[in-house]
């Protein structure tokens, strides 16, 4: 872990411990898997099919990519945002927090830091006062360094960010490293110029980018402006765990499985033919024996008729393996077929999908309270002290998860009514998501509707 913010060695490089490494070549590895780089991702794998089914003339597909990582974030990154999320702050800051919220896309910015959370195990958000006011945006953990007093993970003492920044100079471009050292109340900013793997020139921050080299908010916000997320972690780590840890080795067999059978299936859709040599006819071109129009295996001299090789797939078997390994898929990325769109009837009800979704949904609400909740809240006070607008109370509604189910809901208040549960006036209100007035005005037409057709 990283214990101080002197981040860069006398030697110019990065001064980080093996467990920062190793996060980071994870990182590499998880951002492949979800960009469904298998050949780099899965490269062991890859090269075993290769060496056995080698890429040929006749056959050109050898590796079949299975791309189940990204089709499983997608769909909990939808079940986490589909019905929105609304914020609510003291009355009279609604409507500038509302302001801020749609100047930023603040939902865009939400499933970007999910994505993140999901296949790193981690994800930022980061708020500024820029040029246009409060600015919102996601910062990908493979930049992020968190700094730890003494080495306790339970005493953060800032957060260290390394943008890269490129400008094209006299025909060539020139990289550069932005450093930002954040504490609470203030950022430090260095800028070094980058080559060859190396830290090589500290340039002045304010002459070369115009911002100042320490910028101390502290009289307006006396804390962090980088809020971490994470997925589901033990005790003694601070890091999250990516999705992708626990089903890794099953895409990959599920990958190996299928490429095989598909090779194989592939080289027999043009079966060759053995048979005697009595088959064969003279071709005078060649001045060879050939069977016409045909790959041919000559087997015997004794009058057998030609017949097709046909492969022994053991069709069943390889469904049944295949089945298997995406049970384990399902159980271990907690998701059911019907996530992705198999399985569904027409009349499955909202409260079908519920049980059906239940560990999905278990999922994403401990994500929410394990850390969404906590950093959305901490952004939205912090983004509107830097407004010069501060909060003490902010509110999270993520709405429904799985939307209603209108008949559903229909049915169940009919019942209340009929048992003298529920007001008809309470149930206009309910189900039109009006107000008492407007029900009230809507129970009053329904009210005149009928006795007019009783007269």
């Amino acid at each position: 872990m990283i214990t101080n913010f002197d981040i860069i060695q006398n030697n110019k490089n990065l001064s980080l411990d093996n467990e920062t490494v190793e996060r980071l070549l994870n990182y590499d590895l998880f951002q492949d898997l979800y960009d469904g780089n298998f050949k780099t991702a899965f490269a062991k794998t890859y090269s075993k099919i290769c060496a056995k089914y080698p890429l040929d003339t006749t056959v050109s597909q050898t590796f079949v990519e299975l791309n189940l990582f990204q089709a499983m974030t997608d769909f909990y990154k939808n079940l986490l945002t589909n019905q929105g999320l609304y914020i609510n702050v003291n009355g009279s800051l609604q409507k500038i927090w509302n302001e801020i919220e749609k100047e930023n896309n603040f939902l865009c910015v939400l499933k970007e830091v999910f994505v993140d959370v999901s296949r790193f195990g981690n994800g930022l958000f980061k708020t500024v006062f820029g040029k246009d006011g409060v600015e919102i945006t996601s910062v990908s953990p493979s930049c992020w360094f968190p700094v730890f007093n003494k080495g306790n993970l339970n005493d953060l003492s800032g957060h260290i960010i390394i943008n890269t920044l490129t400008d094209f100079v006299n025909g060539k471009t020139k990289t550069f490293k932005l450093i930002e050292k954040h504490r609470k109340g203030f950022t430090e900013y260095e800028l070094w110029t980058y080559q060859n793997n190396s830290y090589n020139e500290k340039l002045d921050v304010e002459k070369e980018l115009e911002i100042p080299q320490i910028d101390d908010f502290s009289d307006i916000w006396n804390d962090f402006l980088i809020f971490p997320v994470k997925n589901s972690s033990e005790s003694n780590r601070y890091f999250g765990q990516s999705d992708y840890v626990r089903f890794k080795s099953v895409v990959e067999e599920l990958i190996l499985t299928v490429s095989q059978n598909s090779k194989i299936l592939n080289r027999h859709a043009n079966p060759k033919m053995t048979g005697s040599n009595e088959n064969l006819e003279f071709n005078p071109v060649t001045g060879k024996s050939e069977f016409p129009n045909r790959d041919f295996i000559p087997v015997g001299r004794d009058g057998i008729k030609a017949e097709y090789i046909t492969a022994d797939l053991q069709e069943n078997a390889v469904h049944q393996h295949i089945n298997s390994l995406m049970n384990f898929f399902y159980v271990l990325s907690k998701t059911p077929p019907q996530a992705y769109g198999l399985d569904i009837t027409n009349n499955m009800s909202g409260e079908s999908l519920r049980k059906i979704f239940m560990n999905s949904l278990t999922k994403i609400d401990d994500i929410k309270q394990v850390s969404f909740n906590s950093a959305i809240e901490k952004l939205v006070k912090c983004a509107l002290a830097l407004n010069h607008t501060p909060t003490d109370e902010v509110k999270i509604d993520w709405g429904n998860p799985v939307p209603e189910d209108k008949s559903e809901l229909i049915e169940n208040t009919v019942k209340r009514i009929s048992s003298g549960t529920l007001s008809r006036l309470s149930a206009i209100a309910e189900l039109d998501n009006l107000s008492d007035f407007d029900a009230n005005e809507e129970f009053e037409k329904i009210q005149k509707e009928k006795d007019l057709e009783k007269e």
